[in-house]
């Protein structure tokens, strides 16, 4: 960093960190000037209030950053232009984009600040207030309902599946009265291995003892397995004298009754593959035999758990069980009881829940949002999982999520605008960019809250209503710097 760099930084940061704490004070001195009668009636400790302020300070720098930024700026400008610095360095050759460079970092820097803010920590501030303000009136109820939704339903239409939930404990990620319905893939298929049967004269019935095993995939490595039960499917319909009819495999005589042997009948009715050792054609009886049906689109699988925990990227579900239906209202559906089960298909995190969770309360609000309070990444979440949403839903995350994505970009606009406020020649008082700023602060806010309500309104495109104040104030910074002289 040369010499003049450090110079124009540490000249600013000296304004910045004063404009930041006036700020600080001055609304936390406000604020509470409003809520002490509120904080007197709900017993709250010093601690408790000094943790109340510090929930909110994430979401008052998204406010008071680029405004204190762009005081400063000016203030260190107009300092400057008054001791004719700037003049100086301009004389030694020095350009004015290349003098300001320390600010445009700076802005560029603070930009990053606020965007790990508007992700990480702005997002969460309101529940944890609600929270904490809960536990001062009721204490255990407050603990209990901080930490646990309950009857938590949500779908995943993207990937067909839905989720029921008894309990759902925000910080540990543990559920808790799992049921979870998903409809399985095309390829899935069931095979039954079995040892006899007896056409009925419309269909097989299979009586002997058999196994039946469902594969989720063409290849799953661990289907699921039922046996020493009996099954009446009615795609199992080839009549005894249909088979007897089929080519290859060999015969036998018994009792003067031509019985076939070792036929194999290919996928050619509803999908179902035979392959059959023994077949008697006149009595309608069946040998050892195994079959493969396709469950089709309706089929699914359902996992009734007492808890489930998110452990390695997958959820492990404990005492429940495993139900997998054939058809939409299967009346004899597969059901295996299990202590524990891994199901690494179900992607959904709890992070994933907790967003889907903060969404649905935004979406179900009457009234128009004043501000964002959705970060990026819960509604890219949310409507992946979502993908068919009504108008208005997808106009109001559409322009939260744009307005996610311009707010960081505030303090690098503002350094853009205040270096041709701040720069021009000639002896000023120094509280011309205390004005300036001001002046500036009011009309960007005002744009700011104008556009993001046209846009949830949908009168405007989301992109446009989010980033209009950034782009207006951007060029018209950019174009008065090179103007100035």
């Amino acid at each position: 960093m040369r010499l003049l760099d450090r110079y124009l930084f540490k000249e600013l940061l000296t304004p910045l960190g004063v404009c930041l704490g006036g700020f600080l004070i001055f609304w936390i001195a406000f604020d509470l000037f409003g809520e002490i009668s509120n904080l007197q009636q709900a017993h709250a400790s010093f601690p408790e209030i000094v943790r109340l302020y510090w929930i909110r300070l994430p979401q008052l720098l998204l406010t008071i950053l680029p405004v204190g930024l762009l005081l400063a700026l000016l203030y260190a400008l107009t300092n400057h232009t008054r001791h004719h610095e700037l003049t100086a360095m301009r004389a030694a050759g020095v350009s004015l984009w290349r003098i300001c460079l320390p600010y445009y970092v700076t802005g560029l820097l603070l930009s990053g600040l606020l965007y790990w803010l508007n992700e990480v920590v702005a997002p969460n501030a309101r529940e944890q207030e609600e929270d904490l303000r809960a536990s001062w009136t009721d204490p255990a109820a407050a603990a209990d309902a901080r930490i646990r939704h309950r009857g938590v339903s949500f779908q995943n239409l993207a990937d067909k599946r839905s989720w029921l939930l008894g309990g759902f404990d925000l910080s540990s990620g543990e559920a808790s009265n799992v049921r979870v319905s998903l409809w399985l893939p095309s390829d899935t298929r069931i095979e039954i291995t079995n040892s006899g049967g007896k056409w009925n004269g419309t269909q097989w019935v299979l009586t002997n003892a058999f196994a039946v095993t469902v594969h989720r995939t063409a290849s799953d490595p661990n289907p699921a397995f039922r046996s020493n039960l009996w099954l009446l499917d009615a795609r199992l319909n080839l009549a005894p004298a249909a088979l007897a009819a089929l080519p290859g495999g060999g015969t036998l005589q018994i009792s003067n009754v031509l019985c076939r042997t070792n036929l194999s009948v290919p996928a050619t009715n509803g999908g179902i593959a035979w392959s059959i050792s023994f077949l008697d054609p006149v009595n309608g009886e069946i040998g050892p035999l195994s079959a493969e049906l396709p469950l089709g689109s309706r089929a699914r699988r359902a996992l009734f758990a007492s808890k489930g925990t998110w452990t390695n990227g997958h959820w492990l579900f404990e005492v429940g069980r495993e139900y997998f239906y054939r058809s939409l209202s299967d009346p004899n559906p597969i059901e295996i009881p299990f202590q524990s089960l891994v199901v690494p298909e179900l992607t959904e995190s709890p992070d994933l829940i907790r967003s889907e969770l903060r969404v649905s309360s935004v979406l179900n609000q009457t009234k128009l949002l004043k501000k964002a309070e959705l970060s990026s990444g819960e509604i890219r979440s949310y409507r992946r999982l979502h993908p068919q949403l009504s108008r208005r839903n997808q106009v109001l995350l559409e322009t939260q999520l744009q307005a996610r994505i311009s707010a960081p970009w505030t303090c690098l606009v503002v350094t853009l605008i205040a270096v041709p406020f701040g720069t021009p020649s000639g002896r000023r008082n120094i509280f011309y960019g205390v004005a300036g700023s001001i002046a500036l602060a009011f009309g960007y806010f005002i744009l700011q809250r104008v556009g993001f309500a046209l846009g949830q309104r949908g009168d405007l495109p989301a992109w446009l209503s989010a980033w209009l104040p950034n782009l207006f104030f951007a060029c018209v910074g950019i174009a008065l710097t090179f103007r100035v002289r």
